[in-house]
Parts: structure tokens; C-alpha cells; sequence
């Protein structure tokens, strides 16, 4: 069939939240210490540790627009006075959470990195901070008064705390996250939906005393953990929840056999049709979200989501070394597709993480690599516009097999499209994935309502295949190239390379 791609500059379906290209760290594996920090007394858990500098640079590259901290699961055994002063007199302990899953993991916690040091280093990389309270082992007090010591004056007495480690001005978090994961019986804070709700409605309320306006996310679940969870929580508490929180791993560390067994019976060109095809099933569980809320508290509602765990998962040594190759990065642009197409609930995305524990970037002693999954964060949060466009794509499709907890599917669009605009009406940036891992593939392109002139910039995530993967000798095998062509070259049809990514930035 002829492939044709159609923009309608004329309609714009949703605003889309820079948020969604936000990031995570937690007290996890090799993310903070060994991966934010390097410990300049090697073998010594006390430190010093400092803040990486080559970190600080490739991070602002990617112009994150916020970081979600402290957890994750770590996040409900953590005490943010813990945190706090003197380095030399923060406590030593046993990594609260993850500790019981031993050295892989990360066994204990020097607490050298709090709440002062986490917003000293989003000042540096220039994202918004976003705070995850302990919902399991803490207590509603103790969130109000962390919300004081970040945000109140030196009339409040966490405040003047704060003061005299250092910082008078207030850091001024404004989203708050109350728990994590609660639905699941492997989370500290474990308890059902409405007891859940209430508890959540108990801290918000504490917190809120201490400054009002600020933003909340609430927990939410992905279907296949709990089909009920959202709509019981949104019947108790939808009033009071800014954001949903939804967390999404494929093919799902639990399934990891699956995956070994899709592999053996297909080889690599299974997995490889089954990753590039997972946003699609991104969409529809988003979408499932998307109808607990509309259910519950009415299209006019204005509960969004928060998808403030995500990516692919299914190995255990991806928690230390991951291994990301162009098929991930491909299948980090279609969640992005996803999540603008959904822009109108989807207000903000932290994948999981930033540093080795699934890393965009990893680190090892003194070296430093970007990894494949790196490239689209580079290329969408620089070039998107503010603005969804409806866009429509005829094009021929592809079938998966089942592997792990990505279900088998038909009719996968073999292009996937997403056009944004800015605020002015003069820039389109138009993304398109080539998702064949052989053919490029040649599409008709109509631009309705606008008309570009001058040259197209183009900007090109590949690699020579979608094996390839970046190193700590070269992290530009997966990479982007940036051109800049006619229009004429462009429209009225262009030429998609095969398992690419281009993004086709037009200007009037």
C-alpha cells in the first residue's frame, strides 16, 4: 500500500507537559552512589563522595525537566532527617528496602546524598524537583515537616534548620508524591485501595497546613497488577489528587523466562518486533488509566497522570550494566508518540533511571557512556513543541509473537507518527519511526494549514543496526545526525531509513 502521513496544523488535540521527559534517581543499585556521586575514598561507604562533574554536563544536554526522588520503594523506609547536616554525622545504615535483595541492589545507605545535595544538583542540571514522602515507615507529620524544611522561611523552625546547613532561601518543592507502589504486597506501605485513600487524604491535608498549592500524586496501578485499585482510590480521594501514578516495566523482570523462551523458539528478530511494537500496549494500559479517571470523577476532571516509573525491564543484570541498543531506543521514542497522544492526561514521565540502574547513562570508575536510550531524550526534549497535533498515518503493518508481559499483537503500524507545534504557529517538528528493522520506507507527507519554507532541519536517531548498542569506548554508535535540506526534499515525500527515528522540523 502507498504510505501517506497527515498533519493537521489546524487542530491541536492537547498541550503536552514538558514533564513528560523527566527523569528518576533512588538509592538503588549503582544510580547515586557510583553513579551521581563517585566516591573519592574507593572501598569506603562514609566518602567522601562528590557530585560528578561529567555527569552535571551531558545531564544539562538533555534539558531534564524534572527528577523524581527519593524513591521508588526506597522512598517509603526513608527518613529525610537522616539526610540531613553534617555529613560525618548522618547514620550509617542498612539500605531499608532493597538491602534484603542483597549487594545487587544496594546493602546500605551512607545517607550522603539529601535533600540538600538533591536540589543542589537539579540547580546545576536546571530541572524542577519532585519528592516522594515515606507513605510505609513515616508518618504524615513527618512529610509536613519535611515540606517545611524545604519550603518554609527562617520563621518556622525547619526552616531556620535549614538555614543553618547552609540554604536561607526555600528550595520551594511544589510535587509531592504520597507513597509508592501500596497496591503490591512487596511495598512497605502495603495496605488496600480505601484505606490507602484515606491515609493519603491524612497527609496531604498535614501538609498542606504547612503551604498550601502545592502539587499531588497520588498511587495508582497498572492493570496488571490491580484492575480495581484506581477506581476505589478515585471514589475516596479523586478531589483531592493532582496526578495519577502509574509505573510501567515490559517485558517485565517477573516474565524474564518468557523472554529467554521467545528468544529460543525466534531468535533476536522476535524480541526485536516485540520491543519495537511495546508503546503500542503502553497506550492501551495508559488508556485504561486514562478510563478510571474519566469513570470516576467525569471527562471534565482534572486528575492527570503521572507515568513516573517506566521502561523495559527483564534482566537482572540490567540493574548494574544495562545493555541498551537501538531497538530500546526506538522503543523509547513510541512512548513518547504514546504519551503525546495522550497529552491531555499524561502531565508527566520519570523513566527509571537516570544512572546504571537501567541507565540512560552509565558509569564505570572514571568513564562515562551515553547510552543508546540516551539519544531520544537528547532529540525529543529539545526539538517538541507545546503543541499535539492530530496526525494520521496510512501505512502498511507487522505482527508480534508474545514475549514475557508484551502480548502477541497484529496490525502494528510499521511507521508511527507524532506532529507537535509551537505556541506561534511557525515550527513544526514532526517524528516519525521507522520501525522495520530491513526496509526504509518511503512516505507521502501532507502538512494541512501550513506552509514551510526555507530548508527542513533533520535529525536522524540510528545506528548501522538495531543490535548496535554504545560503549565506554564510543557512545555515538547509536547517535543523532543532524542535516538541513530543501523542502523540496522533504514534501511531498520522504524517505524513512530503516529502524530510524527522524524528527523533520519545519519552519514557516
Amino acid at each position: 500500500m502507498k504510505n501517506k502521513i497527515t498533519v493537521d496544523a489546524r487542530i491541536n488535540d492537547a498541550r503536552i507537559d514538558r514533564r513528560i521527559y523527566g527523569h528518576f534517581i533512588e538509592n538503588m543499585a549503582r544510580c547515586i552512589y557510583g553513579g551521581v556521586l563517585k566516591n573519592k575514598r574507593t572501598g569506603d561507604p562514609r566518602g567522601p563522595w562528590e557530585l560528578r562533574d561529567d555527569l552535571v554536563d551531558i545531564v544539562k544536554k538533555l534539558r531534564a525537566p524534572v527528577m523524581r526522588w527519593p524513591g521508588g520503594l526506597y522512598a517509603d523506609g526513608y527518613h529525610w532527617r537522616d539526610g540531613i547536616g553534617s555529613a560525618d554525622a548522618r547514620p550509617l545504615k542498612r539500605n531499608r528496602y532493597w538491602s534484603k535483595y542483597g549487594p545487587v541492589t544496594r546493602v546500605l545507605d551512607t545517607n550522603a546524598f539529601g535533600s540538600d545535595e538533591y536540589m543542589k544538583l537539579l540547580a546545576k542540571i536546571g530541572a524542577d524537583p519532585y519528592v516522594n514522602v515515606n507513605f510505609g515507615t513515616g508518618s504524615a507529620v513527618e512529610a509536613a515537616l519535611w515540606v517545611e524544611y524545604m519550603n518554609g522561611d527562617k520563621t518556622t523552625v525547619e526552616g531556620r534548620r535549614r538555614i543553618e546547613h547552609g540554604r536561607e532561601k526555600p528550595w520551594g518543592v511544589r510535587t509531592w508524591g504520597i507513597g509508592n507502589e501500596t497496591y503490591g504486597f512487596w511495598s512497605l506501605g502495603h495496605c488496600p485501595a480505601k484505606k490507602y485513600a484515606m491515609r493519603y487524604l491524612e497527609f496531604r491535608a498535614a501538609m498542606e497546613q504547612v503551604d498550601q498549592g502545592l502539587e499531588y500524586v497520588a498511587v495508582g496501578a497498572d492493570h496488571y497488577f490491580n484492575k480495581k485499585w484506581n477506581r476505589e482510590v478515585l471514589e475516596v480521594a479523586a478531589d483531592s489528587i493532582d496526578l495519577l501514578s502509574i509505573h510501567l516495566y515490559l517485558p517485565g523482570l517477573e516474565r524474564r523466562v518468557g523472554v529467554l523462551l521467545a528468544g529460543a523458539r525466534g531468535g533476536s528478530a522476535v524480541i526485536y518486533k516485540a520491543i519495537a511494537a511495546s508503546p503500542v500496549e503502553y497506550e492501551r494500559r495508559l488508556r485504561l488509566a486514562v478510563d478510571d479517571i474519566e469513570s470516576v470523577a467525569g471527562k471534565d476532571s482534572s486528575v492527570g497522570i503521572a507515568l513516573d516509573e517506566w521502561n523495559l525491564w527483564w534482566k537482572i543484570s540490567q540493574m548494574q550494566f544495562p545493555r541498551w541498543t537501538l531497538r530500546d531506543a526506538l522503543f523509547v521514542c513510541g512512548v513518547f508518540h504514546a504519551m503525546h497522544r495522550l497529552a491531555n492526561r499524561v502531565r508527566m514521565a520519570n523513566v527509571s533511571q537516570l544512572v546504571n540502574m537501567l541507565g540512560v547513562i552509565t558509569t564505570l570508575g572514571d568513564r562515562i557512556c551515553r547510552t543508546a536510550i540516551y539519544y531520544p531524550f537528547l532529540m525529543y526534549s529539545r526539538l517538541s513543541q507545546p503543541l499535539a497535533l492530530r496526525t494520521e498515518v496510512a501505512c502498511g503493518s507487522f505482527e508480534t509473537s508474545r514475549v514475557g508481559g508484551i502480548p502477541a499483537m497484529t496490525g502494528v503500524p510499521a511507521l508511527d507518527c507524532s506532529a507537535t507545534m509551537s505556541e506561534d504557529g511557525k515550527t513544526i517538528a514532526l517524528f516519525v519511526i521507522n520501525r522495520h528493522a530491513e526496509d526504509s520506507m518511503e512516505s507521502d507527507i501532507e502538512l494541512s494549514g501550513f506552509s514551510p519554507k526555507g530548508k527542513v532541519a533533520v535529525h536522524s536517531l540510528n545506528a548501522p543496526n538495531t543490535d548496535a548498542m554504545n560503549s565506554y569506548k564510543d557512545d555515538e554508535v547509536v547517535k543523532v545526525v543532524e542535516s538541513r535540506v530543501d523542502v523540496g526534499d522533504v514534501l511531498p515525500r520522504y524517505v524513512f531509513p530503516a529502524h530510524s527515528a527522524t524528527a523533520l522540523v519545519f519552519k514557516k
